[in-house]
């Protein structure tokens, strides 16, 4: 009488086994599956096993796709910005479970939409935001700010970096793309990174006291929040006592120490402190006051940053 093996040899094609083993084989020598086995020795008996093969391959497909990860773009795994990761089963003792989540790049993006939704216009120009460093002509009046702020982004650690960059100089030299240039290459890393031109975010913060559909609030925590905040052209508003004390204070108040923030420019930081304290609605027996206000503004900016000059003709202008 034949065996059970016998039979199932002989309705297979012949060929079956020596590929059944071959790709046993594969997966033994796997660098993925030695990690699993090594990290749960005890739970990997049935690892290889024919009814945990499609979701082990389904894995070991998404693991090599993220090591090679291309941007989420870019993305080859067939969940676009997901990622497949291993836990314990907590109904069997020997045995492995395997589930797609977000990856961070993903969660990044809808981060960023989000914030997108509570500020309905950035005002960021798009060449600004597709600005990549490799685009930037590096010329000797503005490579050190280049460079440093490409370290910056190499040194970046999300929930630890508390420090960002001041850049300045005069109009059209290329600050906003630079900073648009760190913008993108955080966001290529799964950071949030949030870049407002600060004139058109005070005005509509104005707008939303009146809207019944929005909050001041809303508008406030989305800068408060953002991992990375990028102020582009702080200085060029028109600064009320109301902005200044009410929107940018507890703003940057929140922040210092805490979250990430890069301001540009055309102003140093000791001119910025003047913008601050000549606020269009003060009064003469307030300068006094207002400078104060103004000083602890710079309190929250000046020790978080690294000052960097940015020089070149402008650009604008061809």
């Amino acid at each position: 009488m034949k065996s059970l093996g016998d039979e199932i040899k002989r309705v297979m094609p012949q060929n079956f086994f020596q590929r059944q083993a071959a790709m046993q084989e594969r997966l033994e020598n796997n660098p993925e599956v030695r990690r699993l086995k090594e990290t749960y020795p005890e739970r990997t008996s049935l690892l290889t096993h024919p009814t945990m093969f499609r979701d082990l391959s389904q894995h070991l497909s998404y693991f090599d796709n993220c090591n090679a990860c291309p941007g989420l773009e870019g993305c080859q795994n067939e969940q676009k910005g997901h990622m497949s990761v291993v836990e314990p089963d907590p109904d069997k003792l020997d045995a492995l479970n395997f589930r797609l989540c977000k990856c961070k790049l993903q969660l990044g993006y809808e981060r960023q939409q989000k914030l997108g939704q509570l500020i309905k216009s950035h005002h960021i120009p798009k060449h600004i935001l597709q600005a990549t460093f490799d685009e930037i002509e590096p010329d000797h009046q503005r490579r050190a700010a280049i460079v440093e702020s490409m370290k910056f982004c190499t040194d970046y650690i999300p929930g630890k970096s508390t420090h960002g960059l001041y850049l300045y100089g005069q109009m059209g030299v290329g600050k906003s793309r630079i900073a648009g240039a760190v913008a993108g290459e955080l966001a290529k890393r799964g950071v949030d990174v949030l870049m407002v031109y600060v004139p058109d975010f005070f005005a509509e913060v104005k707008e939303a006291i009146s809207s019944k559909t929005e909050t001041v609030d809303s508008k406030l925590d989305a800068l408060r929040n953002a991992s990375v905040l990028i102020l582009d052209d702080i200085g060029a508003e028109s600064i009320t006592t109301w902005t200044r004390d009410e929107v940018l204070g507890p703003i940057l108040q929140r922040r210092m120490e805490q979250l990430v923030t890069i301001y540009t420019s055309n102003l140093t930081i000791k001119e910025l402190q003047q913008h601050l304290a000549n606020v269009k609605d003060a009064k003469e027996f307030d300068k006094k006051q207002h400078e104060k206000k103004a000083e602890r503004i710079i309190d929250r900016i000046e020790p978080f940053v690294k000052v960097l000059p940015v020089g070149g003709r402008n650009r604008r202008r061809g």
